[in-house]
């Protein structure tokens, strides 16, 4: 082992310790009298072979540099193992906007644990509901050494979360110099769609030589806001051809349609005086709501990243380190639409834990607007309402730690804290209390004759104070804030051995202590704002964890890694998670490997704490009701088809049509509380591989894995509990009046057999319900060819995932295999190519993922093939998400020493996205791709060094 810091040069570190499985050159074949030992993601012992029992994938500057990505959610994104997970670019509609997260085996982003050099990163302070996670985007891209992906469990070396991997993000090391690099990436296709980045790296002093080494590092990154007015007609034909609303303008238009009593004695529904010419389409005002539909939000990001090391004798070394983040991401919202054919929407009160609902009316008889006589049907765009979301975080994490040598042992010992602080303000909502003062009260039967004519109130498109609009549409979000503060040590070294060799081990501790506290802010705590849920938390807890390993080698070549963790944490015994590893190398050009481990992930403090959650499940299909609509929509389209051009019954029937189908797709209130008596989520996980190195510089490994999660947190499915509906308690499944039906009148619930009224809201709290198991197979291949023409690289990532099943409480069983259905491609994969000949280096990059259905489990009848075919008139190549393919091309030139320029072209051959009519939904209308109109895009970059 090693015995002294000692500083080796920065060429032996990178080529000793990870040349083989970086650079594929003879990977087993090192000779050990010459290689330091390092630290590899899986295990605390220090080791000389890159491949361990477990399976690890390690990316290198070099392998970032040729992938074009300028985040590390974008490097994240492109791992095979990787599967979808939240993004800022997305998470306008989301509690924890403004961040991303990664997710490896599709086990969701808590399930994955994210460490930078080792140790845990704080988490983003707005929990996703009930979802802690890392925010990716406060992570540093170019002060990254290296990315290392351990590919089965780590619970056993590195606690709750390590479920279906760990992701660690190791930083630049003992860097000397100054570096400057700027990038700047844009659609070629559409312009707008562009960001840019700056980022500044500096290194001093000579560990051996000044006994201190500090590195610096500054990034900024920008992007700006695009808006799918700017480039809908780019998007994908298909979409317009499968939905009649796709593309067209709104009737919820500014200053509005109100139905009026013509000369004929007859109610149509007309414009409203002002409405602009140019809006004035088929005799109704109009309002391109693609203006506010937003593309890709606005972000400012910057991060910096301080470390320092201090060498005070041979034998010790002091450390430091200091991470800072803040993000800013800016939402543009659509503008309120208003009407009475919106019908009601239902959320949850946190003061009586029940239900409120809102209800669009129509202008009062006696409203100066209004000549019917009767209530009229309205409708308005509230294009002064300012909406928008903006979330600002700080997120930072600061250590000081020391470590040396004790006899044959090496110590690391370190104090910290991490945390972050999120300020979320939203606009664009009603107030309920607001609503009524300056509008009026919509719960009356009879509206008072001042509705949307108050005096002092709103005006219906007129200019409106200051004070009116800060009333009806208030700032309101969440204030949200998290702590850590955490003691560790470890102890590593040589402690006896076997006629084989030395026996390795390692032990350690931790202590944590974790602060959370989110407040809704505006109204939303007291359930003022019309349709919002909230979370509120404000809770703590200290726990701690002890751990040990070992490396027993049994005979030559055959090697036992053990491991244990024991975890605790208030509120259920102490856990532990066992591991047991094998590692059998009976050649220097093969390696069997295999794994056998528990992990488990501890309830967060937003589900075992004290708290209510309000929220909605979107996207849901009543079986109750979403036949019988389909039905109606048909025959409604149909009455439009068969209308001239210019009727503007026309318009409303198609509009009618597209509102009934929302039975289909509906938003249903959720209501939750917490649970004190959760246990945690257990896993076992086994893996099973080879690695081979046939000849020199090439290498491969094959790997099987399998997870199977028992006792997971969460809720029963809507899905779920709306196929067994009437055997369930009264009050969990909530539904209107059917005789207030606004969507089916009496003899339409007569003919298409409606029999339950609308769904409203279902209540429920946490439970330890469920499991996924899930297995498949990891490939990679790296090899090199140096030849008189330069050198030429290839490189695949590839993962195949067999199968995925989730629990289904209503069948106390698994559901089906998801493997190959909507959202888990079987096969997904990355396959670079690369060439580099003196001051010029390329890389082609080949990304694939095979086809899907576009059907859910079992108890989802929507998107099946029979449901394709029947409601939405989609032949069967139709119902599915097609293979995804992307060619990339990376180039670099130094016509200098000091001076990189670079380019990148994502999406070489301008392919287009998969067409995606699940994401896109019935009556949809707007693309679930940005992909698709962003085209091929641009990334030109150039990279300076001082000294």
């Amino acid at each position: 082992m090693s015995r002294t810091f000692k500083r080796q040069s920065p060429q032996i570190l990178t080529g000793i310790a990870f040349a083989s499985a970086l650079t594929c050159s003879t990977v087993f074949a090192a000779e050990p009298q010459s290689l330091e030992r390092v630290e590899i993601i899986g295990s605390h012992i220090k080791r000389i072979d890159a491949e361990g029992a477990s399976p690890v994938a390690v990316f290198r500057r070099e392998d970032i540099s040729k992938s074009g990505v300028a985040t590390v959610r974008q490097l994240v994104e492109q791992l095979a193992a990787s599967t979808g997970s939240l993004s800022d670019l997305g998470g306008g509609n989301s509690f924890a906007g403004g961040a991303s997260s990664v997710s490896l085996r599709s086990l969701g982003k808590q399930s994955t644990l994210v460490l930078m050099n080792f140790r845990r990163v704080a988490s983003y302070p707005l929990a996703d509901y009930n979802q802690t996670f890392t925010n990716i985007d406060s992570l540093p891209l170019e002060a990254i050494e290296r990315v290392e992906v351990l590919k089965s469990g780590g619970s056993s070396v590195y606690g709750s979360d390590a479920v279906a991997g760990v992701i660690n993000i190791v930083t630049r090391r003992d860097f000397q110099g100054l570096i400057a690099k700027v990038n700047r990436e844009a659609s070629l296709l559409n312009s707008q769609f562009n960001d840019k980045s700056l980022t500044l790296t500096g290194g001093y002093g000579d560990l051996t030589r000044d006994r201190f080494n500090v590195l610096a590092n500054v990034d900024l990154y920008k992007r700006n806001s695009v808006m799918w007015s700017e480039v809908l007609d780019d998007s994908n034909p298909a979409y317009a051809a499968f939905s009649t609303g796709f593309g067209t303008p709104s009737t919820y238009a500014y200053p509005g349609n109100v139905m009026s009593k013509g000369s004929n004695g007859k109610n149509a529904l007309k414009p409203l005086a002002g409405c602009a010419d140019a809006n004035l389409i088929g005799g109704l005002c109009q309002y391109n709501r693609y203006e506010r539909f937003e593309a890709t939000p606005k972000a400012d990001r910057v991060t910096a990243l301080v470390s320092g090391k201090l060498l005070i004798n041979e034998d010790l070394q002091a450390y430091s380190e200091l991470l800072f983040s803040r993000t800013k991401t800016g939402y543009e919202s659509a503008y309120n639409a208003y009407g009475s054919a919106l019908g009601t929407t239902v959320w949850g009160d946190p003061i009586t834990n029940g239900l409120k609902s809102f209800t669009n009316r129509g202008l009062p008889a006696e409203h100066p607007l209004n000549n019917t006589g009767v209530e009229a049907d309205f409708r308005y765009r509230f294009v002064d309402s300012d909406a928008h979301k903006r979330v600002k975080t700080d997120q930072y994490r600061v250590l000081a730690g020391v470590k040396g040598v004790w006899g044959n042992f090496d110590w690391d010992t370190a104090v910290g804290a991490m945390g972050g602080k999120t300020k979320a303000d939203q606009r664009g909502s009603f107030s309920e209390k607001g609503f009524k003062e300056v509008i009026g009260d919509y719960t009356k039967a009879q509206l008072d004759a001042d509705f949307f004519n108050k005096s002092n109130g709103y005006k219906i498109g007129q200019s409106n104070s200051a004070d009116v609009l800060a009333k009806l549409f208030p700032i309101f979000g969440y204030e949200a804030e998290i702590k850590q503060f955490f003691l560790d040590g470890k102890l590593t070294g040589e402690y006896g051995s076997l006629p084989a060799g030395a026996i390795n081990v390692a032990t350690g501790f931790e202590v944590r202590r974790e602060e959370v506290q989110i407040t809704p802010t505006g109204g939303l705590e007291r359930g003022d704002i019309v349709g919002y849920g909230s979370v509120r938390s404000n809770a703590s807890r200290n726990y701690g964890a002890v751990f040990v390993e070992g490396n027993l080698p049994i005979v030559k070549n055959l090697e036992l890694q053990t491991a244990g963790r024991v975890d605790k944490f208030p509120g259920f015994g102490a856990h532990f998670s066992p591991k047991l590893a094998l590692r059998f190398q009976p050649s220097k050009e093969l390696l069997f490997r295999g794994t056998l481990e528990t992990g488990f992930r501890a309830p967060n403090l937003t589900e075992n704490a004290p708290s209510t959650k309000f929220a909605f499940s979107n996207g849901i299909s009543d079986p109750k009701r979403c036949n019988q609509a389909s039905a109606y929509a048909k025959d409604l389209k149909a009455q439009a088809a068969a209308l001239p051009a210019g009727n503007p019954d026309k318009q409303l029937l198609t509009a009618q049509a597209d509102n009934v189908l929302d039975e289909c797709s509906r938003g249903v209130a959720s209501i939750v509380s917490y649970n004190p008596s959760l246990k945690p989520e257990t896993s076992r996980t086994g893996t099973l591989g080879l690695a081979f190195s046939p000849v020199k510089d090439l290498s491969a490994t094959i790997d099987y894995w399998r997870i199977e999660r028992k006792d997971e947190i969460g809720l029963k499915s809507v899905n779920d509990l709306l196929n067994i509906e009437d055997t369930l308690d009264a009050g969990v499944i909530g539904r209107s009046d059917l005789a207030a039906d606004q969507f089916f009148d009496a003899a339409a619930r007569a003919k298409y057999g409606v029999t339950a009224g609308r769904l409203q809201s279902v209540t429920s709290t946490f439970e330890n319900l469920f499991r996924t198991k899930t297995s498949g197979w990891d490939v990679t291949v790296k090899g090199q060819l140096a030849t008189e023409v330069g050198r030429f690289g290839a490189d695949l990532d590839l993962t195949y995932t067999t199968d995925l099943y989730y629990w289904s409480a209503a069948r106390k069983g698994y559901g089906d295999n998801m493997a190959g259905r909507y959202g888990t491609p079987r096969w997904k994969s990355k396959l670079t190519l690369s060439h580099s000949m003196g001051p010029v280096a390329q890389a082609l990059t080949f990304h694939y993922q095979t086809s899907t259905t576009l059907n859910g489990d079992f108890n989802a009848p929507a998107w099946t093939q029979e449901d394709c075919a029947k409601t939405k008139n989609l032949s069967a190549e139709q119902c599915r998400y097609g293979a995804y393919s992307r060619l990339d091309y990376n180039v670099s030139y130094s016509p200098i020493k000091a001076l990189k320029l670079s380019a990148n072209v994502r999406n070489l051959l301008g392919t287009r996205a998969p067409v995606d009519y699940r994401g896109f939904g019935v009556g949809g209308v707007i693309p679930p791709d940005r992909e698709d109109v962003q085209g091929r895009m641009l990334r030109l970059g150039a990279e300076y060094t001082f000294w």
